[in-house]
This record gives structure tokens, sequence and C-alpha cells, in this order.
């Protein structure tokens, strides 16, 4: 866990072509907000392939804010932001691209690539703390963006969108084209903010 100590335990047994659900008795302390690794490898003396052996679990964990108004201009670090998805370009720190080169206040800010532009095929994810709305009568969410999306004429290429989920797991796109202030600009199987 975390590139900590090895736990080994022993499992008596396991018959061929079947699967076993096991449960560690030592258990891994992932309290701390941020980053976990959890690596999980099956050792047998006997097996010369070991290319299926391991299991690596990537997991985070955020803080849950309960205050608001709640305001973030990433000065002070990173917000406990991060990052996901393939090929992902995210990066926290000083915007210094030809086109995006500065933050909405201060100097600091999320953007895909600070110093150039995101991937070819990029489909990343930039993840914020989770927040408990639930004593909200109409929560209202309001932020600075600034997009230098690749456009390719009247087909949808690039986008950013919005999504929100009450699990993590579950993602719903929030809002639509046409609704909103200052929001989609363009319709279609994503969305530009505007």
């Amino acid at each position: 866990v975390d590139g900590g100590t090895i736990i080994t335990e022993t499992i008596a047994s396991i018959a061929g072509n079947t699967s076993l659900q096991y449960t560690f008795t030592a258990t891994a302390n992932l309290s701390a907000n941020g980053n976990h690794s959890v690596e999980v490898w099956a050792d047998y003396p006997t097996d010369s392939f070991r290319d299926n052996d391991t299991s690596l679990v990537q997991l985070y964990n955020s803080p849950v804010i309960t205050t608001f108004p709640y305001l973030e201009n990433f000065e002070s670090g990173n917000g406990s932001w991060y990052t996901g998805g393939k090929k992902s370009s995210w990066a926290y720190g000083t915007p210094a691209s030809q086109k995006i080169n500065s933050a909405a206040s201060g100097s600091k800010a999320w953007k895909t690539e600070l110093a150039g532009n995101y991937n070819d095929l990029e489909q990343s994810f930039l993840y914020s703390p989770c927040f408990d709305i639930s004593t909200m009568t109409n929560p209202t969410l309001s932020f600075n963006v600034a997009l230098d999306l690749e456009d390719c004429g009247t087909q949808l290429c690039d986008a950013a969108f919005v999504e929100y989920s009450p699990d993590g797991k579950t993602w719903t796109r929030l809002g639509a084209f046409g609704s909103g202030t200052n929001w989609y600009n363009k319709n279609g199987t994503g969305n530009n903010i505007n």
C-alpha cells in the first residue's frame, strides 16, 4: 500500500480454473486525502509466467466540502483536485501556452498542458473534491474557464463539459445546450463550454 511494507498472507489452495474472493486480515489505512496505490500479486514458486500475477489499483481519497460558499483560486495549492482518464495532460501550475497564459485570479490554475496543447485523442477528466449539498435548496455552480479547442468547422471534434455523480460511479452531464447562463455553446455528443 502506497509503496510501504509488503504484507504477506497465504491462501492454502485454489482449484484450477476457479476464482476466489479474498479479504486480507491486515488492513490498509487510506484515510489521508490524496492518491493511494494498492498493489497485490500472487507468488507461487513454480509459476514461470509472471505477466498475469499482479494487479495495481489507484485510489484517490477526496475531502468532502460542507462549508459554503466554496471558493478555490488554487493559489495555495491544487485544492485537492485531481486528474484521470486517457492520455490526460491536466496539470496544476502557472499557465504558459500561447493563447492561455494566465489564471483567472493570481497565477495558478488547472490547465491541460500548462505550456502547450492538450493531447490528440485525449479523453481526460479534472475531478473536484466531493461536495455535500444535501442541505441546499438551490445549489449553483460558477467558475472561470478559458478554452482553446480545435475547431473542425461544422463537425464537433473536441469538447469540454461538466458532469456530476452522487456515487463516483455513474456520471451525468450538468445542464444542456441552450440552458443556463454562459453555458454550452454547441450541441452534440460533447459540448463546448462558452
